[in-house]
């Protein structure tokens, strides 16, 4: 049961980040790109980006909370959830990025394709500030909630 409560508040975390998104894609138009990160990685690898893209954005949030609880047990804080977080963004950066064609920590040349492309990415440090803020917050979700839910 711990690790479905885990998972869920992953989950819950997850949506909070989606949800910032695409108020940042479609809403407020403050996003440095058109899709998110998760889709993003799949249409370059040559797969359809719905509905996995959605799968895999919320499977590796539900993925990240359950490894916060493994690795920390009853010691889970927000705290922790920031720094598990903090890793997570950074293999966006080093690994993810230059996969999707967006560059190392996003200064790539994807800036260059039409504004319109679904693989477009704003120049500029946009994108590596949004996404740092969106991998915090998730943090938080996961450390209060997994320290409030799961191993209280």
């Amino acid at each position: 049961m711990k690790w479905t409560k885990a998972a869920g508040v992953g989950l819950l975390g997850s949506l909070i980040m989606f949800l910032l998104m695409m108020l940042g894609i479609h809403g407020t138009g403050f996003a440095p790109f058109n899709t998110p990160p998760s889709a993003a990685f799949l249409i370059e690898l040559g797969l359809p980006a719905q509905p996995l893209g959605l799968i895999v954005h919320f499977g590796y949030g539900a993925f990240w909370s359950v490894l916060l609880v493994y690795l920390y047990e009853d010691n889970v804080d927000t705290k922790k959830g920031l720094a598990i977080a903090l890793g997570a963004w950074l293999i966006m950066m080093i690994i993810y990025s230059p996969i999707i064609g967006w560059g190392l920590f996003g200064f790539g040349d994807a800036h260059t394709l039409s504004a319109t492309d679904p693989l477009y990415l704003e120049a500029g440090p946009k994108y590596l500030i949004s996404t740092l803020i969106l991998h915090l917050v998730f943090g938080a979700v996961i450390g209060l909630g997994n320290a409030k839910w799961v191993t209280s």
